[in-house]
């Protein structure tokens, strides 16, 4: 099996899959291109090879595939999509089972079971800790508005960016190294945004 031919066939899909989500403010191709990314980063830097390396980033780039069908509870619907293909071309079954509790990891609040799991949350909440954190929550925050039709208002937006990025700790000691002073930077940046006298 080449590994690498069936990364390269899964990119082509899942690019032409996201394609009628494209205008999504967040959840679109560069995305998913960001966390497929970041998890080929993680799995270099921790030394994850072979199998667990391939099968981290098909799951990388299928876990958000559910949004294309429906937005809330979009990873389970993410996890059938990636089965029906995995299956049409043959992929072993217990890989497939691996794949899709990578992608049911990437519910938000998750606990990490394993480091494989820990990587894939790293990658996909990765924006949290860089320097373009509010411009991606911002993004968000309108995609809820405008594709969900879910008001947030903004102050209550920023104080549950706040508690996820509080919340959140590194699973892999890489993302502890490289974005813990960001983090530290962007709490006490909202911390500043919500104290009372910027009400």
């Amino acid at each position: 099996m080449d590994e690498q031919k069936i990364i390269n066939n899964v990119l082509r899909y899942i690019l032409n899959l996201l394609e009628p989500i494209n205008h999504y403010p967040y959840h679109n191709i560069n995305h998913t291109l960001d966390v497929y990314t970041r998890v080929g980063y993680l799995t270099d830097k921790e030394w994850i090879h072979g199998e667990d390396r391939t099968d981290l980033l098909i799951a990388a780039l299928f876990h958000d595939t559910g949004f294309t069908v429906q937005y809330t509870n979009n990873e389970q619907i993410g996890m059938q999509i990636a089965r029906k293909y995995l299956e049409k071309i043959q992929y072993e079954e217990s890989r497939i089972q691996k794949i899709e509790r990578l992608i049911f990891a990437t519910v938000l609040f998750s606990e990490a079971h394993d480091f494989l799991e820990g990587i894939i949350q790293d990658a996909d909440l990765d924006n949290l800790w860089r320097k373009d954190c509010f411009v991606k929550t911002l993004l968000v925050r309108k995609e809820l508005n405008t594709i969900a039709h879910m008001k947030t208002p903004k102050r209550k937006w920023m104080e549950f960016s706040y508690n996820l990025i509080q919340t959140y700790q590194y699973r892999t000691p890489t993302a502890k190294w490289e974005r813990n002073e960001t983090k530290i930077i962007n709490l006490q940046r909202l911390k500043n945004k919500l104290s009372p006298e910027n009400k």
